[in-house]
């Protein structure tokens, strides 16, 4: 299968998986789900791509784990926090500028799933890959990445359970050095 066909593939699940999400997101009348199942969603493109590809094997079964275990952990963490919390700010303040109709977050939820069919663009491309030269280079920066990012979700986690921290920024640890370095390990995944 080529790589544009794959992209429309990845596309076209997640565009089905967010509207049912959407469903999902306004009946718990709580946005932040569009995080979660966007993070689900990308564990599931990497598998996905991973079996679609023609590439080398061995490179096909590193994507499939790493890219899986990156989306798994990302959703489970995102899972316990929208499950126990209000509603995120940002979403908060999106529901107040719009009219709150089932059509925009409709479309919300449609842009993040053409972001996932974006993001599987770098799976994509490891699932063609003929060999496994370069996973040498590709493990320790896939350690790296969710090691960070799972550092840094860590340290807001304690930041927010703090009420003496409520309304405050989060300036300690990697949180210190970027206003989001969750999202720089993110990124760099």
């Amino acid at each position: 299968m080529n790589a544009f066909t794959t992209f429309l593939m990845v596309w076209l699940a997640a565009a089905i998986a967010m509207s049912a999400a959407c469903v999902v997101a306004r009946r718990r009348n709580n946005m932040g789900w569009v995080d979660v199942y966007w993070s689900l969603l990308m564990a599931l493109s990497a598998a996905a791509v991973a079996l679609l590809g023609s590439g080398d094997p061995l490179v096909r079964i590193v994507l499939a784990v790493g890219g899986g275990l990156w989306g798994l952990r990302l959703y489970a963490h995102l899972a316990h926090r929208v499950a126990n919390e209000a509603e995120d700010g940002r979403y908060q303040s999106m529901r107040s500028a719009t009219k709150d109709g089932p059509l925009s977050w409709w479309l919300f939820f449609q842009l993040q799933a053409f972001v996932i069919a974006l993001f599987s663009l770098p799976f994509i491309a490891a699932a063609a890959a003929s060999d496994a030269s370069g996973l040498w280079l590709a493990l320790p920066i896939w350690a790296i990445a969710i090691g960070g990012e799972s550092l840094a979700d860590r340290q807001l986690q304690r930041h927010r359970e703090n009420p003496g921290n409520r309304g405050r920024s989060c300036r300690t640890g990697l949180w210190a050095w970027s206003r989001h370095p969750n999202y720089f390990f993110e990124w760099l995944h």
